[in-house]
């Protein structure tokens, strides 16, 4: 088990490549480990995490990055594979109002061992046709929780935009996640799954 003591001790990697704890966890086939260390929570929450009446910001920039969680299964070949992206609603954190560790922090330690990816608003597809049915539109909406103010999610909606979340068909949710996860590659990860 790492204590706060412990973690302070260890010297500071560039954020692109923290890693945190130690890992009993066993190898997985799927990709050869190079890491011996897992994140885990610390005991508080960060205060940066709060909302404390902090307003709602709409607006998000094509640069601004994204953290979205993975889990060691999905990634494959050095890129995330399309099962890593959930829907509906896929959840992340802002960037420009959290670290990545946010996106794992949980009191009772539900995300420990798993990783972080982080990837530019650019990247998300804004528009998905198919052959049968309405196209799609994808866009960020703010929604924050009052303890994680960065909490986003990635919505979709008919391609004239009725201004409520719309799940997409099967084969939409399919192009997007392959479209999104072709631009998520290794030098995104900003913590590594270990799990």
């Amino acid at each position: 088990s790492t204590t706060p003591e412990r973690l302070s001790q260890q010297p500071t990697l560039p954020r692109s490549r923290r890693r945190f704890g130690s890992s009993t966890a066993p190898s997985t086939p799927l990709r050869r480990r190079s890491i011996e260390s897992v994140y885990i929570s610390p005991l508080e929450r960060p205060e940066r995490m709060y909302q404390l009446g902090r307003p709602v910001v709409s607006e998000f920039v094509g640069d601004e990055v994204l953290f979205l969680r993975y889990r060691l299964e999905h990634w494959v070949d050095g890129q995330l594979d399309p099962a890593g992206v959930r829907f509906p609603r896929t959840s992340v954190n802002r960037s420009r109002m959290s670290e990545p560790e946010d996106a794992l922090f949980s009191e009772t330690g539900k995300y420990n061992g798993l990783g972080v990816v982080g990837f530019a608003v650019s990247s998300i597809p804004p528009r998905i046709a198919q052959p049968q049915g309405p196209a799609y539109a994808f866009f960020m909406q703010h929604m924050p929780l009052d303890d994680n103010y960065s909490h986003s999610e990635i919505w979709s909606d008919h391609e004239h935009r009725t201004g409520q979340y719309k799940d997409p068909s099967k084969t939409v949710k399919f192009k997007f996640r392959i479209l999104l996860c072709q631009k998520i590659r290794q030098a995104q990860v900003c913590i590594e799954a270990a799990l």
